[in-house]
């Protein structure tokens, strides 16, 4: 019942839905791609691929129809460079992939073609589309409500809690996992949306939305999803502490370089140490991945590899469970650099409320969980990739009535309920109306 209200709801609220897509189209098109790739599994069976590659060109025909059709892109220099970085990585990992080995295996040559096409809209979606986080919220919410309202008719959406060396089980005495075969893959949409609500939404509806990704969160039992919870709400918290004495417009290019270079680094000591047993035996894939490129760590060999070793038994039939190990095997240290560059971009990259540590909040999260999950894969096209683009195109962490001012300090004259009051119009939830010292990093 709970997917089904969340979806009336999102029906009755279509103005505020709107208007963080900056208008009706957007709102529309970006929405129905979320929801129909990730129902593509129920619609179209074993051609879902398809399906998700015929919504990709329906994409690209609507910008084009429309007339977005400018490759200049987002004014802010940052985030051009973010594109160019996911521009250079799939490049690159198609390079290796085709020259490394016997070339491409099986059919990954139109995956590649979809992520080509994926980054082409999302270049003329940027010179015109700036998204907020709610954008995200709400997009997240109707994806998670049409994966919610089949459990009202079938009881296939559960899974039995698992014995052994891994128990695993919920609150509801089994694992929600709707449609899809992993329980860890719901939790994921409900944890970016969670993030993304707690950076955007306020009183009524943060509760309804929060109350509703916590209860799907508890519902798979993901501990994954815990974990990365716990390490993006230790961000958010020290985002409103900074926000409520001074407003950011950027972080810090230093500061966004330390912490992705911080989370690479680990990420490669934990693929070069684990053991079969590393996070829940997620080391037993992350050890074939690093046996398999032994000689070639630098460039890696190719994506497509994987599913030729799968193919032929030598290689756990999961994927690589970590989007830092996918780019290592997919392109080596050199795809690890340009995907740390990506981040560390996009994390600098401005925006227009002064909330710039809130509105990177969803960033800091896909950094945190790609340690144990292919958060975004930069080589195909899924029922993920929404999260990847709405990051892109994100800049602010709630819609203001107007843009920052410009920057300098606020006279005391202008103070006229002194300094407490001025605390006050910084604080997160003061929607309009700010003022107060402003820096630009």
């Amino acid at each position: 019942m709970s997917g089904l209200t969340v979806a009336v709801w999102l029906v009755r609220a279509r103005r505020q839905v709107t208007a963080s897509f900056g208008g009706g189209a957007p709102a529309v098109a970006l929405i129905g791609f979320a929801v129909l790739t990730n129902a593509a599994p129920v619609l179209a069976g074993d051609r879902s691929s398809a399906l998700i590659g015929l919504l990709v060109l329906c994409m690209l025909v609507w910008l084009v129809v429309s007339g977005r059709r400018s490759l200049r892109g987002s004014t802010d220099i940052w985030r051009r460079i973010s594109l160019l970085m996911a521009g250079a990585l799939l490049a690159w990992c198609f390079a290796v992939d085709s020259l490394s080995g016997a070339g491409l295996y099986g059919s990954r040559l139109a995956a590649y073609g979809a992520s080509a096409l994926l980054l082409l809209a999302v270049a003329l979606l940027s010179r015109d589309t700036a998204l907020t986080n709610r954008a995200m919220a709400w997009t997240g919410l109707a994806v998670l409500s049409v994966m919610t309202i089949p459990t009202l008719f079938s009881g296939q959406s559960w899974r039995a809690c698992t014995a052994g060396k891994l128990e695993k089980c919920s609150m509801a005495g089994a694992l929600f996992k709707s449609f899809y075969d992993s329980e860890n893959y719901i939790a994921m949409l409900a944890s970016f949306t969670l993030v993304a609500s707690l950076c955007a939404m306020r009183r009524l509806e943060l509760l309804a939305s929060a109350s509703f990704c916590l209860l799907i969160i508890v519902a798979t039992g993901s501990r994954t999803s815990y974990l990365a919870l716990a390490a993006a709400g230790l961000w958010l918290l020290g985002s409103l502490v900074l926000e409520r004495w001074r407003q950011f417009l950027r972080i810090s290019f230093p500061l966004c370089v330390a912490l992705v270079v911080a989370a690479l680094g680990l990420a490669t000591y934990l693929t070069w140490t684990a053991s079969k047993t590393t996070l829940s035996n997620r080391g037993n894939i992350w050890m074939a991945a690093r046996e398999y490129i032994a000689g070639t760590e630098a460039t890696g060999v190719g994506v497509s590899k994987w599913y030729y070793l799968r193919d032929v038994g030598e290689a756990p039939t999961h994927f690589f469970h970590s989007g830092y190990v996918l780019v290592i095997f997919a392109g080596g240290l050199v795809a690890l650099t340009l995907w740390g560059l990506w981040a560390a971009t996009l994390l600098h990259g401005s925006v227009t409320d002064g909330r710039a540590f809130s509105a990177k909040a969803p960033v800091v999260l896909l950094v945190i969980y790609s340690f144990t999950e292919v958060t975004w894969n930069p080589l195909s096209v899924d029922g993920l990739s929404w999260i990847f683009i709405t990051l892109m195109l994100t800049s602010s962490a709630s819609a203001t009535a107007d843009p920052v001012p410009a920057t300098g300090p606020v006279d005391a004259a202008d103070r006229p309920d002194g300094r407490w009051a001025a605390l006050r119009k910084l604080t997160p939830w003061h929607a309009q109306g700010r003022t107060g010292a402003l820096t630009d990093r």
